[in-house]
């Protein structure tokens, strides 16, 4: 004669189911990022293609800041194509930023916006464009703070993909890096664009110019 499980028994597989979901549902949403950050760099590299076309029509030269992503928008086949799947409420012209460079101190760290392709060094270690929390990026020396009348934060870093973002290079190859490789170990930028945590700490500058700084070559 068959028997029920006792109350006990059902506590044990209780038990048991919630320790599987709490291993596996950890499992299941990085998997889940994992393919939205695929996506997120197959619609970028379609932003890569856009930016290039645009070189070539303008003999060489890359957009300006001033509203980059108007300009490119023409050679693009679905404005979807601009958004990514981590940050569906974005509007499409939000959550990408172009490399404006910076000065520091004397010196001046050249973005890509505006330049022309003959003084690019090394263009595929070269960021044209990345997920950023504002319209304009820059390199860690840039300062805190918003310019631009908001549109420009050198420290509004994203970390959408587990931990990281994806980078649009100036030869139109995009790839996902962590912070603490291209920029700082800052999270985010405040609403009024300094970093957090405020004692945030850039990457060494031999590092950052390598992708920052369109001139400059080890």
């Amino acid at each position: 004669m068959r028997r029920g499980f006792t109350l006990i028994e059902l506590l044990v597989v209780i038990a048991i189911i919630a320790i599987l979901a709490a291993i596996l549902f950890p499992v299941f949403s990085r998997v889940r990022e994992k393919a939205r950050a695929t996506t997120c760099i197959s619609n970028m590299k379609q932003q890569g293609l856009a930016m290039l076309q645009y070189v070539n029509d303008y003999d060489g030269v890359y957009m300006p800041f001033s509203q980059w992503k108007s300009r490119l928008d023409p050679y693009m086949t679905n404005r979807d194509l601009w958004k990514c799947p981590s940050r569906p409420q974005l509007p499409w012209y939000y959550g990408h930023g172009v490399n404006i460079g910076c000065m520091h101190g004397s010196i001046l760290v050249r973005g890509i916006a505006e330049a022309h392709e003959a003084i690019i060094t090394q263009p595929a270690q070269k960021i044209a464009t990345l997920e950023w929390d504002r319209c304009n990026a820059g390199a860690p020396c840039g300062p805190p703070g918003l310019f631009h009348g908001g549109a420009t934060c050198y420290w509004a870093v994203c970390r959408i993909h587990l931990d990281g973002s994806n980078l649009l290079f100036a030869d139109g190859h995009v790839k996902w890096f962590k912070l603490e490789q291209y920029h700082s170990n800052a999270e985010r930028a405040d609403d009024n664009g300094y970093p957090v945590p405020p004692d945030a700490v850039p990457v060494p500058e031999p590092i950052w110019r390598q992708f920052w700084d369109v001139t400059w070559q080890r």
